[in-house]
């Protein structure tokens, strides 16, 4: 083997060795229905998450309600409510609901997802310090609402809606129909234990 040779297997090897990995396909694009505030939005096609080339993976069900990327008034003017994060805020809303990984999981998740699908750095590091640090009271407003009955997942029969619906007022009358949530997906434990080792180590296989 010649010197160009050598120092080419040398190079790939490093390549292969110490370039983060990253998933092996983006999440696939899926269809949301808004209320007419625009602000809420519900999903119309299952949304799965597979952490790095991992086998954890997370599914969104039909009919989960999201306000996508919710952002703080101060960031509005460099971050918009559609962006390459939407389908990773929109993993993050359902954590945030289910609450079966701990927020600081859900918000590393969130990192990851952001990572997976090219979010550039500057809004990746606004948006995560934004939620790690104010997160808190989405956290504890969603507690407070699913103990008291309220609905975020509709039911397939809930999901025809008018042009007139705002989501506030639909979910205060489903709870006084005492409407449950519907069919919801469950979080597997090693899905939010990926979020507790380096961002190097939870994007490769285990």
């Amino acid at each position: 083997m010649n010197k160009e040779m050598a120092l080419l297997a040398v190079v790939f090897f490093i390549l292969i060795v110490y370039t983060p990995l990253r998933s092996q396909q983006r999440m696939d694009p899926v269809d949301f229905k808004p209320f007419v505030d625009g602000r809420n939005w519900i999903v119309r096609e299952r949304l799965t998450y597979r952490i790095g080339i991992s086998q954890d993976s997370l599914t969104v069900p039909v009919g989960f309600v999201t306000d996508l990327a919710s952002i703080p008034p101060a960031l509005q003017s460099f971050i918009q409510q559609n962006g390459p994060y939407l389908l990773p805020a929109v993993v993050h809303d359902y954590l945030y609901w289910k609450q079966t990984c701990t927020r600081d999981q859900s918000d590393q998740i969130l990192l990851l997802a952001m990572i997976e699908h090219a979010v550039p750095e500057a809004q990746r590091f606004a948006i995560y310090q934004a939620v790690h640090f104010a997160g808190m009271f989405a956290w504890d407003e969603n507690a407070r609402n699913r103990k008291a009955g309220l609905v975020r997942i509709l039911p397939p029969d809930r999901q025809k809606i008018d042009a007139n619906t705002l989501w506030p007022s639909y979910q205060q009358e489903l709870l006084r129909q005492r409407v449950s949530d519907g069919p919801d997906t469950v979080i597997a434990p090693a899905f939010c234990r990926r979020a507790d080792l380096s961002t190097e180590d939870a994007l490769k296989k285990p």
